[in-house]
């Protein structure tokens, strides 16, 4: 049983880790997306492949033209797919927390 809890523990320190270097990446590279909620998805498949996704956006107007409310949008809940008026980033992450992939878009990643 002690194991199982080292275990877990190391789990979610690397996933603490990837958010942290998730948080820092918006901050610098990506201004308009500063402060937004961070979510974090595990990812399944072979060895080489990215085993984490960090996910990321913003609305870029106060008021929503589509009558969507503003906390749902900030929530990331927005039920729109594509909007012009949306930023997004989506982080692919190693199993070693290194940034593989970086993917930009106005896209809401579900």
């Amino acid at each position: 049983m002690l194991c199982e809890r080292k275990d877990d523990m190391a789990r979610r320190t690397r996933a603490n880790l990837v958010v942290q270097t998730a948080r820092r990446y918006v901050d610098v590279y990506m201004p308009e997306l500063h402060g937004a909620s961070l979510r974090l998805h595990r990812l399944d498949g072979p060895p080489s492949s990215p085993r984490y996704a960090v996910t990321a956006e913003a609305c870029l107007v106060a008021r929503c033209p589509r009558g969507i409310p503003t906390a749902l949008a900030e929530a990331g809940e927005c039920p729109i797919r594509t909007c012009p008026l949306r930023r997004s980033v989506r982080l692919l992450f190693s199993r070693g927390g290194d940034i593989i992939q970086v993917v930009r878009s106005q896209v809401h990643w579900g």
